[in-house]
């Protein structure tokens, strides 16, 4: 696509995805993808042309929410977002619950298909993650929010967990499908059991180690912190716990070794970074 068919064809609703709300004036409400946006600012106009931000005073349009959004000012980069059928990732992230971002009844179609989107294995050698290991492991799921006839679609990496839902991770999106729950890969015979919050840090720790050496369980969010301790309770031998170093990760982490006092909180030894992946990068980039 040039600029003056992306201009022609893509709304800023197209490319913001599904909106928070919609105000009485018609106008679409998102959070801002390039900030930090607890109180949402990103109003888009009904027909989805123009965009403004409140807390900024600053406008455009799709060409302008793009160059915000990536940062730069060079239009190659603008026409290379919509280079292929379908445009990548939806840009809502909600700061606050990013696992309650999307539910499964929001979709009006979704499918997983193997991981193979060029944006998808950007995102993941970005995060120093082996892409071969991700293949293990992921899918690519291909979704829209609402009925459309033009071929596009949106997609990020899918992660399933063992009640049938699954983890939705991109540059610019975290979410799932419902119903949430853990998961678990238990084939190593006799070898520890590392538990980690999100699938990123559980790939980042089979890159650092080459390949899958341990039994690994990710929680897929703290708030499956008590599905995690009844599955740990049937696993023998040493567990280790590698959460965020942050306020949830420490909770979750005293939540389960209140539940089983033998496991071992692993995060010291990254305790200078904010979860195992950001540990993976700063070695891998450093």
């Amino acid at each position: 696509m040039n600029i003056r068919q992306i201009k022609e064809q893509i709304t800023c609703l197209d490319y913001l995805g599904k909106p928070l709300k919609k105000t009485r004036a018609g106008w679409y409400v998102y959070r801002c993808p390039w900030k930090e946006d607890k109180n949402p600012s990103l109003n888009v106009t009904p027909n989805g042309k123009v965009w403004k931000d409140l807390s900024t005073g600053a406008t455009g349009g799709i060409i302008e929410l793009v160059q915000t959004c990536l940062n730069t000012k060079d239009l190659s980069r603008v026409c290379a977002e919509f280079s292929s059928s379908s445009f990548s990732q939806p840009r809502i992230i909600d700061n606050e619950k990013k696992e309650e971002v999307v539910e499964g009844t929001a979709f009006h179609t979704f499918n997983l298909v193997p991981l193979q989107s060029r944006g998808l294995y950007a995102y993941l050698t970005q995060r120093c993650i082996n892409t071969h290991i991700a293949q293990q492991f992921l899918q690519e799921a291909r979704y829209s929010f609402q009925p459309r006839d033009d071929g596009k679609f949106l997609y990020a990496l899918a992660y399933p967990n063992e009640k049938g839902g699954c983890e939705l991770r991109s540059e610019f999106y975290k979410g799932g499908t419902s119903p949430k729950g853990i998961t678990t890969h238990l084939g190593q015979e006799n070898a520890p059991t590392v538990v980690f919050e999100g699938f990123l840090d559980m790939l980042s720790w089979v890159t650092m180690t080459g390949k899958v050496k341990h039994n690994l369980v990710v929680m897929n969010s703290v708030v499956n912190k008590e599905e995690t301790v009844d599955m740990l309770r049937s696993i023998s031998g040493t567990i280790y716990l590698c959460l965020d170093n942050d306020k949830a990760g420490e909770e979750a982490t005293a939540f389960i070794k209140n539940a089983l006092p033998s496991a071992i909180d692993y995060r010291s030894h990254y305790a200078d970074h904010k979860d195992v992946n950001e540990f993976l990068c700063s070695k891998r980039k450093g």
